[in-house]
């Protein structure tokens, strides 16, 4: 009983058309009005030649086409004429804001608004404008964990990707995020994870979903007339799961420009051999492996789920809105957090953890950080705040997904020795001059220009162990024998 006590209030389809009808309702002809909808690209019954006539729902192309024939419709008749001002993106299925006078119409219980202005608004706005039915962050956690069975790790990164990306100054990548799992010896886990995943994705509407389809066709029963309404929503916030089996072995390519350009958020079960030279193990956020011993995911199919949705919607465009952008200072944080794993973990694992590291790796350094920096973006976005401890959460996934590709390099030895081999073409053969150029090739993937000062090089040195004539020695060395150079003087930049 306690629980349903909590349960939040599902913002349904019913409950807009409701408060979009009480809301011209109320008003007297002759009123102003500022309203919000979707436009209809077609004349209503009866409409007079005297001007040009649309109609506006409050439902989205989506729901208008998933609504019950038998089902309440409303809609508001709009009135164009030279002296409407246009902005925005206004065509058929946009998301607009009308504002003018209320007046009656000349067909049925139809009211109608002389429109003053139409501006396109963005497809986000659309949530946005119900933000008290948002989830807490608690909320959503818990909404996950009684829906999704997937080791702990997992689930959060995929809570985190459902968040999207905020920009980051710099970078060619969208707003995207690549969940990404691979099997391991057997596919029932994975096979099963796909399952789940495309029920989620079939509760999406169309909107936000990564599809071929460009456009919904509408009847309505009751007015006779049919609606041709395309996407509102043009931003990178659309969610792609392969629809068919096929499509978890490879991507198709108009799908998998979307996801590597990261213009669209991909849960991609793979239904391949987990391969550390994979291309899309080096660029997902999250490349994780299923192995066959934990317990096989599932989705529990559950109604509480499905009528929160929308409510989840609102949720991730509110949190978007708040968290747009990170800057470098921003995200200064990941990098040290980073650094300091980096060398850990060279302690912890050796060999095996520089070959993933390599640059054809699945922990390629550069990319590894830059990727990093995106998963804790949508970790904040998740939070709502900026906090070391997200920097941290980033850190564990990190280090989950090591512990799972250490587990696939015992049996790929050939690709280890291969990814080595990589690695130790720009390393050179002592320990000690070994362990100094490391720092700086991590040094330098942090930094955005690839440059590092000799300053900080060489603290970085005295901070690892190096005595100062050592840390100098060993510069001098590297420059010397072609390993770095000096583009200006007091920086330093790696060859090759």
């Amino acid at each position: 009983m306690l629980r349903l006590e909590r349960t939040r209030e599902p913002l349904s389809p019913g409950k807009r058309l409701r408060e979009f009808q009480m809301k011209i309702q109320r008003l007297k002809n002759g009123d102003e009005i500022e309203i919000a909808g979707f436009l209809l690209g077609r004349k209503p019954p009866h409409a007079p030649a005297d001007a040009l006539y649309y109609m506006l729902s409050p439902l989205s192309p989506s729901e208008l086409s998933y609504i019950d024939k038998n089902a309440f419709r409303t809609y508001l008749v709009i009135r164009a004429t030279e002296g409407t001002k246009f902005s925005g993106e206004v065509k058929p299925g946009s998301y607009v804001l009308v504002r003018g006078i209320i007046d009656a119409y000349r067909w049925g219980n139809l009211r109608m608004i002389h429109a003053s202005r139409i501006e396109g608004r963005d497809y986000s706005e659309y949530w946005k404008d119900h933000r008290e039915f948002a989830l807490s962050r608690q909320e959503v956690l818990d909404l996950f964990e009684r829906t999704v069975y997937l080791r702990d790790d997992m689930r959060k990164a995929l809570i985190y990707s459902i968040y999207g990306v905020p920009y980051i100054p710099g970078e060619g990548w969208g707003e995207g995020f690549e969940f990404t799992v691979f099997k391991y010896r057997e596919d029932s886990g994975l096979l099963a994870l796909w399952k789940a995943l495309k029920y989620f994705h079939s509760s999406l509407p169309w909107e936000v979903r990564l599809t071929r389809k460009r456009v919904l066709e509408i009847d309505d029963p009751f007015l006779g007339i049919d609606f041709r309404l395309g996407n509102p929503n043009e931003s990178d916030m659309r969610y792609y799961v392969p629809p068919t089996k096929k499509g978890t072995l490879s991507l198709p390519k108009w799908a998998a420009d979307r996801i590597l350009s990261k213009r669209a958020i991909g849960l991609l079960p793979k239904n391949v051999d987990a391969n550390p030279l994979d291309r899309m193990a080096r660029v997902s956020e999250t490349p994780f492996v299923l192995l066959p011993s934990e317990e096989k995911p599932y989705f529990e199919e559950n109604r509480e789920f499905l009528q929160l949705i929308p409510n989840l919607l609102v949720t991730v465009f509110t949190q978007r809105e708040k968290l747009g952008a990170l800057d470098r200072k921003k995200t200064r944080v990941v990098e040290e957090e980073f650094l300091r794993w980096l060398r850990e973990s060279r302690d912890d694992y050796g060999d095996p953890f520089r070959a993933l590291t390599a640059p054809s790796g699945p922990m390629n350094i550069r990319l590894r950080v830059e990727l990093g920096k995106r998963l804790f973006g949508s970790i904040v976005r998740f939070n709502g705040r900026i906090t070391k401890k997200a920097a941290r959460d980033v850190k564990l996934i990190n280090e989950a997904i090591v512990n799972d590709w250490m587990v696939v390099l015992r049996d790929h030895p050939s690709e280890m020795i291969k990814l080595l081999r990589e690695y130790r073409m720009y390393v050179p053969g002592t320990l000690k001059a070994q362990r100094a150029l490391e720092i700086l090739h991590d040094l330098a993937s942090v930094s955005p220009s690839n440059e590092v000062t000799r300053e900080v090089f060489l603290r970085e040195l005295v901070r690892d162990g190096f005595s100062e004539s050592d840390a100098s020695e060993l510069l001098e060395r590297f420059i010397a024998t072609g390993y770095v150079y000096e583009p200006f003087p007091g920086k330093l930049r790696l060859i090759g």
